[in-house]
């Protein structure tokens, strides 16, 4: 297609709003903030526009440029009619030879001999976001995930381009993991055992009441107690690691080899029966907060393929609140050296983050070498840092009763660093010119 000339675009969104600003004839320079098929999202005046563009063709050029300038030939309280104007004469002027040349992607994507199509430069801005090779291969890989995904934009993309960068499983069913948004597992499990226990009655057939008792048993056991005596907590704190540390596919796998085996009776897998048994009966609200607590719980699992880290969410009774469960996240380094994967108890890190009040994180950052322990410990002011101060001898005397000694130990107040399950990915401005035969 001709793009010589100028293109009618047509907002398909109510321009009622008098904050927009614009008048017949005006020319205007409009932020390309996402081209899918033939609709595209601007920027006008800091106003997002959708607009439907006139052919697949002009969509690969506005996805091409950051920016683009329009004249407004119509424009009424419900729609407005912009012409695409490409005249490098009305550019603003650059300062070097560089601003010309097309995006980065572009360029790569001319040089591997890979087509300029929509699809292609949104994979290859995701991809090069995540600093990964623009690549025929890497990208037909992605591509292939997403189309059996469904509709995907940008937003898609960039989540298989992470979930690539993370080194974990790329596909329909991951890329739907990751895209959910879980709920704190203190509030999802606060819930869940409300639910359980305004449901329980003599209504309920025996079969279904004992499980159910079963897992409000499970879910409480899951709730540390930070008032409990130190070795009780172990206890409880192992019990919650085992239960929510592992998969239900695992307890499916261990149960098809062992058909004795009591021990899925004590795992995730009850929750799943529970949930069944709740759906045949009707209880549809019960069955759906099941269904949802267990989804949490897999993208955690998920997660937890990356070779890096083990991370395990779990809630603490919170005693000084009347706002139920406090969160707390634990994160231990594999040793990279271990192709199992299993976790080195001469050199390792543990990191332990505790929500103590609503926006107030405590964190403790232990390193083990050996028998010698480096500790840091971040608190969310001075009041706690003090009461972390105080704590550091009566935890050298309990690391001492373990054989380890307490070589360093630092406490500073601050917000901590919050775990992220995937890069992080940036919104800004798309990788412009690089001369790459330089």
């Amino acid at each position: 297609m001709d793009l010589s000339g100028s293109h009618a675009v047509s907002s398909i969104n109510s321009l009622s709003k008098p904050e927009v600003g614009l008048r017949p004839f005006q020319r205007v320079t409009a932020q390309i903030l996402s081209v899918t098929g033939t609709t595209a999202v601007l920027s006008i005046e800091g106003i997002p526009i959708v607009a439907q563009l006139t052919s697949a063709d002009q969509a690969t050029a506005l996805l091409a440029q950051q920016t683009a300038q329009f004249m407004v030939t119509q424009l009424t309280n419900q729609k407005i009619t912009l012409k695409l104007i490409k005249d490098d004469s009305i550019q603003t002027p650059s300062t070097g030879s560089a601003s010309n040349m097309p995006e980065l992607a572009v360029r790569l994507l001319e040089q591997n001999h890979i087509p300029t199509t929509v699809n292609n430069l949104m994979m290859a801005r995701s991809v090069l976001k995540q600093h990964l090779p623009v690549t025929n291969g890497l990208l037909n890989e992605l591509m292939e995930a997403l189309s059996e995904y469904g509709s995907w934009e940008s937003k898609e993309a960039d989540l298989a381009a992470a979930l690539k960068s993370a080194r974990l499983p790329v596909s329909a069913q991951s890329i739907a993991l990751a895209s959910r948004q879980p709920a704190k597992i203190s509030d999802s499990i606060s819930h869940l055992i409300k639910l359980l226990n305004d449901l329980a009655g003599p209504d309920l057939p025996a079969e279904v009441l004992k499980q159910l008792e079963l897992n409000m048993w499970l879910l409480n056991g899951m709730v540390l107690d930070g008032d409990e005596e130190t070795s009780r907590l172990a206890e409880q704190l192992k019990a919650a690691l085992e239960t929510l540390g592992r998969s239900l596919e695992n307890a499916l796998l261990e149960q098809s080899q062992n058909l004795e085996s009591v021990s899925s009776e004590i795992s995730l897998l009850s929750l799943a029966r529970l949930q069944k048994m709740l759906e045949l009966l009707g209880k549809n609200e019960a069955a759906d907060s099941i269904g949802k607590f267990l989804e949490d719980m897999r993208l955690n699992q998920f997660f937890n393929a990356k070779p890096e880290w083990l991370e395990i969410n779990f809630p603490i009774q919170n005693a000084k609140t009347d706002e139920g469960f406090s969160t707390a996240r634990l994160r231990i380094a594999r040793d990279a050296k271990l192709k199992s994967q299993r976790i080195g108890m001469d050199s390792m890190r543990l990191i332990l983050q505790v929500d103590i009040n609503p926006g107030e994180t405590v964190e403790v950052d232990l390193a083990v070498t050996g028998k010698q322990i480096r500790t840091s410990v971040t608190a969310p002011n001075q009041s706690w840092g003090e009461q972390a101060e105080n704590e550091l001898p009566s935890l050298e005397q309990a690391l001492q009763g373990l054989g380890f000694t307490l070589k360093d130990a630092k406490v500073c107040t601050g917000e901590p660093q919050s775990f992220t399950e995937l890069d992080d990915i940036s919104d800004s401005g798309y990788l412009m010119a690089v001369d790459i035969e330089a």
